[in-house]
């Protein structure tokens, strides 16, 4: 990846974070809110869920991203970010960050072959399939929604999130 993506990815990521900090941070400040939240993941989560977009979607993605293109940003995820920002540093000093990468989808909607290929391979996650209606996960899932809110259960959930320690 040359550096004039590198770059362009990487201001498109700090433009991102800077757009969510002042949208989020002031509701936060408002309700008199303490606010932690990861940029990193969102821009994570917004490149896993590229790799499977197309045409207008796809566009969005990117515009939100701040990336160039779908070419461009897959690997500055994976170079820059997975292997580079994230990667375990304790050994020379540094934190030792754990991060969690993967795809959750129903059993009755598998993810295509090429998606989980490119969640476990380009950004080291895991895909795993899930009986959303019937196992525990739907109950834990219910816990954490207002279900008068939601009329149903999404089958598929991207997450990405990240631990220092």
């Amino acid at each position: 990846m040359g550096k004039e993506a590198t770059s362009a990815c990487l201001a498109g990521q700090a433009a991102l974070a800077a757009r969510l900090l002042k949208r989020i941070s002031s509701e936060a400040a408002a309700a008199g809110n303490n606010l932690v939240f990861s940029p990193l993941s969102i821009h994570v989560a917004l490149a896993l869920m590229s790799t499977a977009a197309a045409g207008d979607t796809l566009d969005e993605i990117l515009r939100v991203a701040g990336a160039p293109s779908l070419e461009e940003l897959a690997p500055f995820v994976r170079d820059t970010v997975v292997d580079g920002v994230l990667a375990d540093q304790s050994g020379i000093g540094g934190p030792s960050i754990s991060f969690a990468c993967g795809t959750w989808t129903d059993k009755k909607c598998p993810l295509r072959p090429a998606y989980v290929d490119a969640v476990v391979g380009t950004f080291k996650g895991n895909s795993w399939a899930v009986d959303f209606q019937n196992e525990v996960t739907t109950n834990y899932m219910k816990s954490c929604l207002d279900m008068h809110e939601c009329r149903s259960i999404s089958t598929n959930s991207i997450a990405s999130s990240n631990f220092f320690l």
